[in-house]
């Protein structure tokens, strides 16, 4: 009797812990660069940046990454989206980036250029989710 073992590789349908829901490649990119911006705004703060008590740039990340783990839809991916464009606008209207970035502190430094990426990061993969989630209902 001989025995086969499956080597089938990881698809979109079985890239899930077994939670149910897909999560595609831009789905996964999307809950990285939410946790990279958590990281870089605790690097932030673990760094001496003035933020209050309960950082919304770190809980509102937190927040959204838990929401599409639990639940990958178009609206979890559109959130996070909408949240990487919300952090991402206030990080350029406020000083706070360009202080942070000319402060001469290198882990300032690093954990703001983090930050930076992060959010580039999100809108690319959060719009890349959103629109493949769009493509999949249609």
């Amino acid at each position: 009797m001989e025995t086969t073992t499956s080597t089938r590789e990881p698809t979109p349908t079985t890239l899930h812990g077994g939670s149910g829901t897909a999560r595609t490649p831009a789905v996964i990119a999307t809950l990285a660069a939410l946790l990279l911006l958590a990281a870089s705004i605790a690097g932030q703060i673990a760094a001496g940046a003035d933020y209050p008590l309960v950082p919304p740039g770190l809980v509102i990340p937190l927040v959204a990454a838990g929401l599409l783990l639990w639940r990958t839809s178009r609206w979890t991916t559109g959130l996070s989206l909408a949240v990487g464009l919300f952090i991402g606008v206030g990080a350029i209207l406020t000083p706070n980036t360009g202080d942070h970035l000319s402060s001469g502190d290198t882990a300032l430094i690093a954990s703001t250029v983090a930050e930076i990426v992060a959010l580039a990061a999100l809108v690319i993969a959060g719009a890349a989710a959103t629109l493949a989630r769009k493509g999949a209902r249609a």
